[in-house]
């Protein structure tokens, strides 16, 4: 009898954890992935890039970790023709917010905007070369530098905050470049990354990341990967008014100059950036409006003795030879030309699109 009691003891007692388990629903074992991006706020920026564990295996391939998100702007800073791979990294729990679709992403303390900059094709091995990457870091509500100076055996990068030139030869489309490349200071990062006198970044915005690129998984629209990852938080608007492609010949004339100019001249020709007292505001947002473009507008600074021609307002329709525009990005002098920090050597296409454009204005300039 007591082993018939037993027996109908283990009996229930098996049917009531089986029930339990039941409603408490099957255990998920599987480990969540979590980035192994060294990082101590208090200790960064650290002395060697390879420091922070951002990439895999060889440095060099930049090759990102979990947790190192890459991302591309619709148009891109022009750098003396150099290549750039960018990628974003936060901390775990920790999200940006959306602002407006010209400004950038709020982003928390802690996140790391990463950008690389190398060319291909580079002498005498005809190989790639990295010449420095470049981080922005938030702590708390202020952004600081970090530059990374390459070295030759391409296995290491190292803190460099007081600039340096790196002279490079590529081969580019069938012809042979040179440039004495400028990695920047200090101080130079910060004439264009400040607003008022607070460093900023310049391209993650809604309006310069709002198309796909392909990531390890597949091609997604970046705002919504973000969002998808956790580095975004849900409830950035679906009608995003974008930039596009400063090089894409199916896009108008219009868009396609104010899309350059955005990216290429607007941190500091804004109400709040180096070249405040400009008349010129360049954003994309703001350039609707012609006499923001310098259309018809005469000049701070007359540079007709720097030209060899009479240059009477900034942007004169269908005169680039009168247009102070057309000059400034078309030089190669450091007096004139436009940007004035990141390029020592002409923009061939930018030429070529302010030409086309400024040809295609109408109107007269009293």
């Amino acid at each position: 009898m007591r082993q018939i009691y037993s027996l109908f003891f283990l009996i229930i007692l098996f049917t009531i954890v089986g029930c339990s388990s039941d409603n408490d629903g099957p255990i998920d074992e599987t480990p969540t992935e979590v980035s192994p991006v060294i990082f101590d706020i208090n200790a960064v920026p650290y002395p060697k890039l390879s420091d922070y564990n951002f990439f895999k295996g060889n440095l060099a391939n930049l090759d990102p970790v979990y947790g190192v998100l890459p991302y591309e702007p619709i148009s891109s800073l022009f750098t003396d023709y150099a290549l750039k791979s960018r990628f974003v990294w936060m901390p775990d729990g920790v999200s940006a917010n959306y602002v407006a679709d010209d400004k950038i992403f709020n982003f928390p303390s802690s996140t790391v905007l990463i950008k690389n900059f190398y060319y291909n094709n580079v002498a005498p091995n005809n190989s790639k070369k990295i010449l420095e990457t470049r981080l922005m870091i938030k702590k708390g509500s202020e952004w600081i530098f970090a530059n990374y100076k390459w070295n030759d055996t391409q296995d290491e990068a190292v803190l460099d905050m007081e600039g340096s030139f790196v002279p490079v030869e590529w081969s580019q489309n069938g012809e042979t470049k040179n440039v004495l490349y400028r990695i920047p200071s200090k101080s130079e990062c910060l004439t264009c990354h400040k607003q008022i006198e607070a460093a900023i970044p310049i391209g993650p915005k809604p309006q310069n990341l709002n198309f796909n690129i392909n990531y390890s998984d597949g091609n997604k629209n970046q705002i919504e990967k973000w969002e998808e990852f956790g580095y975004l938080n849900i409830g950035s608007p679906g009608n995003i008014v974008s930039m596009v492609n400063y090089t894409d010949n199916s896009k108008s004339l219009d868009q396609r100059i104010r899309s350059y100019l955005d990216i290429n001249c607007a941190h500091c020709h804004n109400e709040t950036g180096h070249c405040n007292y400009l008349p010129i505001k360049l954003a994309y947002s703001e350039t609707a409006d012609p006499l923001n473009l310098g259309v018809c507008i005469v000049p701070n600074i007359n540079i007709s003795g720097f030209v060899g021609e009479e240059v009477t307002h900034i942007v004169v329709p269908n005169n680039p030879g009168k247009s102070a525009m057309y000059h400034r990005i078309k030089s190669d002098l450091e007096n004139i030309r436009m940007p004035m920090i990141g390029r020592s050597l002409v923009h061939d296409e930018a030429v070529t699109l302010t030409t086309q454009w400024i040809n295609s204005l109408e109107g007269e300039c009293n």
